[in-house]
């Protein structure tokens, strides 16, 4: 099968960010530049919603790229012309990217973790003229819906869901009237980009605190993350809205600093800096815990220098060196404990006060 990915349809918009610069941060403590040159970058954004086109076999459409794991919905709808297998989901191959196959007689759910958790269902749908998919995620728990020639499926989930939603052919032709990608959080006027520690579902990540407050917020935060894969997600999630600030919690997936901070992380905030200018949106930077196995030193010096605001997290928490104040290092050397998270949940508060404003 000759797997064809359709993005023209979508009408992406290919940003040609061709920023070269050689200025970097503007210190205004010392009189130390960051020099930085920006290659240039295609990002691609895809838009939110698809209508009226025609998936044939091989074919596959994708929507907007983000890390976004909760209260959204993925729908799909249209007229089966043939049908073999349909494959929806979000994400392929990213940790926590979820997908459901659908095929003539089962329904296969699949989530990848630390392997590829599958779990198949049988199903009795005749799988002729209209079909419809909802996937709708709230914080920890999905509902699937399956709507066929007047019979309804529901079904409970652990489909959580990676980077871009997308829907795949596999001997199937369906008319499209309907693909979208449905959430609230781009309505927020707060925008946090972050790897594994930014996680609104867990208590033993910060902005499950912050969350719990009732204040609003988009929280972006891939597993694993790098500040490359955050900066798309700043650049799909502006294309959408503007939000009034951007709040940049990367660093710590990009490299152990030695004697000085990673080029590539360096360079990622140099475009995020950038990017937040021409956008008019106000950037907030945070500092990157130091743990046993990864120095963020160097990191942390650029951030508190950069005449930028800044979260403290690190401060919060150790001092600098990667001694953790006591009992606030999880088990893996990695993440924050519970105790951890609350004291990083404080000092997002003490450092961004302005948060309490947006219920």
């Amino acid at each position: 099968m000759n797997l064809k990915n359709h993005y023209k349809l979508g009408s992406v918009l290919l940003l040609i960010l061709s920023t070269i610069s050689t200025m970097g941060f503007i210190f205004r403590g010392e009189s130390e530049k960051l020099l930085i040159q920006s290659s240039i970058d295609e990002v691609e954004v895809l838009k939110q919603k698809l209508s009226n086109f025609t998936l044939n076999d091989g074919e596959e459409y994708k929507l907007i790229n983000s890390a976004l794991k909760k209260n959204y919905t993925i729908s799909f709808s249209g007229k089966i012309i043939d049908f073999d297998t349909l494959v929806i989901g979000k994400g392929d191959n990213r940790y926590l990217s979820s997908f459901i196959i659908i095929n003539r007689d089962s329904i296969i759910f699949n989530r990848i973790t630390r392997g590829n958790k599958q779990t198949s269902i049988k199903h009795d749908l005749k799988l002729t003229n209209n079909l419809g998919i909802d996937i709708e995620r709230s914080l920890k728990s999905t509902v699937v819906t399956i709507i066929n020639e007047g019979d309804t499926l529901k079904i409970d989930s652990d489909f959580t869901g990676m980077n871009s939603p997308f829907v795949r052919s596999s001997g199937s032709t369906i008319q499209v009237n309907n693909f979208e990608f449905k959430t609230a959080e781009y309505d927020a006027d707060v925008f946090i980009f972050g790897d594994s520690y930014v996680n609104c579902a867990s208590p033993e990540r910060w902005p499950y605190y912050i969350y719990n407050q009732d204040l609003t917020f988009l929280c972006d935060g891939l597993p694993g993350g790098k500040s490359n894969d955050a900066y798309d997600f700043m650049v799909s999630a502006f294309s959408v809205h503007k939000p009034q600030y951007a709040i940049w919690c990367l660093g710590m997936n990009d490299g152990s600093d030695e004697q000085e901070a990673n080029p590539k992380w360096k360079s990622y905030v140099q475009k995020v800096v950038d990017l937040c200018e021409r956008n008019n949106v106000t950037l907030i930077l945070s500092t990157v815990p130091t743990v046993p196995s990864r120095n963020h030193e160097a990191k942390n010096k650029i951030v508190r220098q950069s005449g930028y605001r800044y979260i403290d997290f690190d401060k919060a928490i150790s001092d600098g060196k990667g001694n953790w104040n006591e009992g606030l290092l999880a088990k893996d050397g990695v993440h924050p404990s519970r105790l951890g998270a609350e004291a990083m949940a404080n000092a997002f508060i003490k450092d961004f006060p302005e948060i309490k404003n947006y219920k």
